[in-house]
């Protein structure tokens, strides 16, 4: 009786595999594709983001792989804040279904503005956290509007650096869906001007009576996306600025031949290679871009600039099992051309910086920057409901929080440094390490707090908003 059913069992046992191993590799075709959730969305949109398509003949494995990079694809055109993917196998064993569920974000924006003016957070609390250096007003943001993944922007900014501005930009043109278009235009007038850096600090100028600077700003870009990963992105930009005749004396070199206006066109070119796993906060893939850009074609009366910039950048991320990851980048800057007023010269300071220098504004023509940076999941991502708030768009959240250690180097050239001005920091190697805390929650928000230390022998607790590479 025991021998009857040992020797089909133990066929059992060798035959499944070879099974599951050839359902995993036989052919399929992908069948019909069905979206939801997608109130506003059109559905062509979310097909541009698809690895996969109906009519596709592809394995099970490959197709849940697809899947997995599609979903990802989806999350990062930052149009939603969950996507679901599921698939289902047809009665004929041949045919697979595709039911692709999106939860869309919130599309209209009436934010009340609130900015600094120092480079970050740190140096205007450290400074006094004086509120004349801040700005305010309304921006009001409409996202993918008309459902085309397009956003529509009016911005009225008061205080520190009144501003007026709209913009418009329109990511596909074409059928094909892989050009795409925009402008920006704005006015923007100062009654206090940065003029010059002094031992690593921004100097300042104020005057209530009067604006000391002046801007019109305008560009316009066209992008080409070929496919899902590389993006092109050319544009033309022209700018129209003046100062008050006291910030040419306090910095003669501020514009260009002791100008107090100067009026130029733009033009750059970007290439850009994006596969990172998601944008906000990625944990695995990488990323690459160059871009070189002309100040200055020779073509205006009050122009008297001309400065090349080439940029370029390359960052990579990897999972190192389930718990921790790493990540690395490393970013630069080349402007070989002479005679650059102060206007156009900018290194470390905003935006990019070596951390635990966060005080400090450090320029240079050209500059090399590396970071990295290995995580530690916390709080592995999930979703939490907000029971009191009634909007689906808001009380359903993913949070996640990550601890990290961190190390970053980084390198200006400032060629027309002045040794008056004791800018120690530019031609100087820099260092800083420490460790912090990442906490990644919707609308692709990311909270650091973080410790560092530098070379100086400084040290620090700093906020900052975003991913730190």
């Amino acid at each position: 009786m025991f021998t009857r059913f040992l020797f089909p069992g133990l066929l059992f046992l060798f035959i499944s595999p070879a099974f599951a191993g050839d359902t995993l590799s036989t052919p399929r075709l992908v069948g019909p594709i069905k979206f939801s959730g997608n109130k506003i969305t059109k559905e062509y949109i979310l097909r541009r983001e698809l690895t996969f398509h109906t009519g596709d003949t592809i394995t099970q494995d490959a197709l849940t792989k697809k899947i997995v990079r599609s979903r990802e694809n989806l999350l990062n055109t930052s149009l939603f804040n969950f996507v679901t993917i599921r698939d289902s196998l047809h009665s004929d064993s041949l045919t697979v279904s595709v039911h692709i569920e999106v939860k869309e974000r919130w599309y209209t924006w009436p934010v009340p503005i609130f900015e600094i003016v120092e480079q970050n957070v740190n140096t205007w609390w450290n400074n006094g956290h004086n509120l004349e250096r801040a700005n305010y007003g309304m921006l009001v943001t409409r996202y993918n509007f008309r459902g085309r993944k397009e956003s529509v922007g009016i911005a009225l900014r008061l205080g520190y650096s009144e501003r007026l501005g709209v913009s418009y930009n329109m990511p596909f043109l074409n059928k094909k869906q892989t050009i795409g278009a925009g402008f920006s235009v704005s006015y923007t007038r100062n009654h206090e001007v940065a003029y010059r850096t002094q031992n690593n600090i921004l100097q300042f100028y104020k005057n209530h009576s009067k604006y000391l600077r002046e801007e019109f700003y305008s560009r316009f870009y066209l992008s080409y996306r070929p496919n899902l990963y590389i993006t092109h992105i050319s544009d033309i930009r022209f700018t129209n600025t003046l100062v008050n005749d006291t910030i040419r004396e306090l910095n003669p070199d501020y514009y260009p031949n002791r100008e107090t206006r100067m009026e130029y066109f733009a033009a750059s070119y970007r290439f850009a290679c994006d596969h990172r796993d998601l944008k906000a906060y990625p944990k695995a893939g990488w990323f690459f871009d160059a871009e070189v850009a002309q100040l200055g074609f020779g073509l205006l009366p009050k122009e008297g600039l001309s400065v090349t910039n080439f940029y370029g950048s390359f960052r990579r991320y990897y999972k190192i099992g389930k718990k921790f990851s790493w990540a690395g980048s490393l970013r630069g800057k080349l402007s070989p051309s002479r005679n650059q007023p102060y206007y156009v010269q900018r290194a470390f300071g905003f935006g990019l910086y070596v951390r635990g220098y966060e005080y400090y504004m450090i320029d240079g023509q050209s500059f090399a920057l590396a970071k990295t940076q290995f995580r530690y999941e916390i709080i592995k991502p999930q979703v939490r409901k907000i029971k009191f708030l009634p909007i689906e768009k808001f009380n359903t959240l993913h949070i996640a929080l990550y601890g990290s250690i961190f190390a970053d180097a980084g390198y200006t050239d400032d060629r027309f440094s002045d040794p008056i001005l004791n800018n120690r920091l530019s031609n100087d190697y820099l260092f800083g390490t420490g460790a912090g805390l990442d906490f990644v929650t919707y609308y692709d928000i990311v909270l650091r707090a973080e410790y560092s230390f530098n070379k100086l022998g400084e040290s620090g607790f700093f906020l900052h908003l975003g991913a730190p590479l």
